[in-house]
């Protein structure tokens, strides 16, 4: 009896075969994902089944029916070099008569504009009108926006409530309307 008759057959190396049916499982896997992608953002662009009317044409017909954000708010954000195709997405009137607009850049990005006394006078920017650029949505009519002293502000249906970061109690007023 030799000894080789004593050991098992050579094992194959198994490494780059799963590392190829990896890398193969990974491009399907992928181009799925892609392709229902795309079909379920083309069925939320185009939801009544119109195939003649593109995402896009979707797209701009939404925007056009959106209200512009208050014009000083658009001055505000030209003179911060900020975007100026600022959209109403969100608007209340506290009982105090505090005016809240959530407003949406063409990217995507919120800014928060406030007028507080809307009754007494027009919105002056540092005076009785705030602009803030750091806002996240907070849940489907809710908003959160943070100054640059700490101050939180956050304003849905139902409130605007405003937390103050040097620990003072939170001020809250209650909505009248929501557009």
């Amino acid at each position: 009896m030799t000894p080789s008759d004593d050991l098992s057959p050579p094992r194959r190396p198994i490494f780059f075969p799963v590392v190829i049916a990896t890398v193969f499982l990974t491009i399907i896997g992928m181009t799925g994902g892609f392709v229902l992608g795309e079909r379920h953002r083309n069925q939320v662009a185009n939801p009544a089944g119109d195939s003649t009317r593109t995402p896009e044409a979707a797209q701009s017909s939404w925007t056009d029916e959106r209200k512009a954000c208050p014009p000083e708010a658009i001055e505000f954000a030209a003179k911060e070099e900020l975007p100026t195709d600022l959209t109403q997405i969100f608007k209340v009137v506290t009982v105090n008569r505090t005016i809240v607009w959530i407003c949406q850049d063409g990217a995507g990005s919120l800014y928060y504009q406030s007028q507080t006394r809307s009754d007494e006078g027009p919105l002056v920017q540092g005076q009785n009108g705030l602009f803030l650029t750091r806002v996240v949505r907070d849940g489907e009519n809710s908003f959160e926006a943070t100054a640059s002293n700490g101050n939180t502000f956050l304003v849905n249906t139902k409130r605007l409530e405003v937390r103050f970061a040097d620990g003072r109690p939170s001020q809250v007023n209650n909505v009248e309307t929501v557009e």
